[in-house]
């Protein structure tokens, strides 16, 4: 009888344990606020001087996208995995980066292409009102 008491307070444990951290992962995710139009920071060292700008729709964990460099315009499909932000041109391979949160509004990118770019969210001041109806 102890042993399935001992086991359901393990059970109980590991179940609380995951919801934590599903919490936490989703807490990050919202901090990061992906879904936006993200322009390369200039000031950034490394920084090409070249514009460039990554705009990602969707949820908060995949959407498509649309990459701009110089007069390029790529179009695909991301996705959030992790720390790694995964990049998949249409009729292409997908690329992965390490995504890094710097502060509000500021991410880094490492990977193909991509190496050590940092990010700025373009700020919105937009507000969409509700269409009356």
């Amino acid at each position: 009888m102890s042993l399935y008491l001992v086991a359901a307070a393990g059970v109980m444990v590991a179940l609380l344990w995951y919801r934590s951290a599903r919490r936490a992962r989703m807490n990050w995710v919202r901090s990061l606020d992906l879904v936006g139009q993200w322009d390369l920071d200039a000031s950034a060292e490394g920084s090409t001087g070249e514009p460039r700008s990554l705009t990602l729709s969707g949820g908060p964990l995949a959407g498509p996208y649309v990459a701009r460099d110089g007069d390029t315009i790529y179009r695909g499909t991301w996705r959030l995995t992790g720390v790694v932000l995964s990049l998949e041109p249409a009729g292409g391979r997908a690329a992965q980066y390490e995504l890094r949160l710097f502060g509000v509004g500021r991410i880094g990118i490492d990977g193909p292409g991509r190496q050590r770019e940092i990010y700025v969210k373009r700020d919105d001041n937009v507000i969409p009102f509700r269409a009356r109806s």
